[in-house]
């Protein structure tokens, strides 16, 4: 009944409402996760640079990567909708190298500071990042085909290096879905990822259905490099494993 007859507006809204006011979202909280996953510390240490470099999270909700990242010294730029979950990471963050904005992922290079009034910033003065994550499983919330590649194609524009992206599996049956845990999301299949990196002009370094779905997209430079580290790497690393829940706890 949802999927027939809500409109963006209500996504939109209800979204912004659910994970603003829950505490797994918010840092700072006992809920509050504050590290990575297995399937992102594995992709994070095979595909990203060492530091120094800054690297862009989208969908940072309460900054859960940026978090576990600038502990390790690594700066990040986060964005994501919500002033709430952006305001608990400023509250826990103190001194380490984030820097925290709101914007949505069709707003950008223009985002906004959390200061009284907002501050306007271009991330064109910020680029290029040397690598990018775009928020646990958060492109599954984007609602059109479009919107998904022109996402990645705005990523692939403002980094030079790696861009981690995870997804919700399908396995058949409607991959349009919409819960009061979740709300609006869409499930893929690797192929789909590929074919939306192939039109946004990224190549697919790494493409993994197993677990937490994730692909990790860059542009063509040194992509015979990546793919003959990662293989090496895989061969020698055993697979952690994956969060039990994934489909109640979708970032924002």
């Amino acid at each position: 009944m949802v999927l027939a007859c809500a409109s963006d507006t209500f996504y939109d809204i209800f979204n912004e409402l659910l994970y603003a006011r829950n505490d797994i979202w918010r840092a700072g909280t006992e809920a509050f996760r504050s590290e990575l996953f297995p399937f992102e510390e594995r992709a994070i240490s095979r595909h990203f640079p060492s530091p120094p470099g800054t690297v862009l999270v989208g969908a940072a909700g309460g900054g859960r990567e940026a978090l576990a990242l600038a502990k390790r010294g690594v700066p990040c730029c986060c964005v994501r909708t919500s002033p709430p979950l952006a305001a608990s990471l400023t509250d826990v963050s103190g001194e380490l190298p984030i820097e925290n904005l709101v914007g949505r992922y069709e707003d950008p290079p223009f985002l906004a500071t959390l200061s009284q009034p907002p501050v306007t910033i271009d991330l064109r003065q910020r680029v290029p990042f040397v690598a990018a994550i775009l928020g646990w499983a958060s492109i599954s919330h984007i609602r059109s085909d479009q919107h998904c590649i022109a996402t990645l194609r705005q990523f692939g524009n403002m980094t030079r290096g790696p861009i981690l992206v995870s997804y919700l599996p399908g396995f058949g049956g409607p991959n349009r879905k919409f819960t009061v845990h979740t709300g609006y999301y869409r499930q893929f299949k690797g192929e789909e990822i590929r074919a939306f990196a192939e039109v946004a002009g990224l190549d697919v370094v790494h493409l993994d259905e197993e677990g937490m779905p994730h692909a990790v997209l860059r542009g063509s430079t040194t992509l015979a490099t990546e793919i003959t580290t990662s293989q090496a790497l895989a061969a020698e690393t055993p697979a952690p494993a994956e969060p039990a829940d994934k489909s109640r706890q979708i970032r924002p």
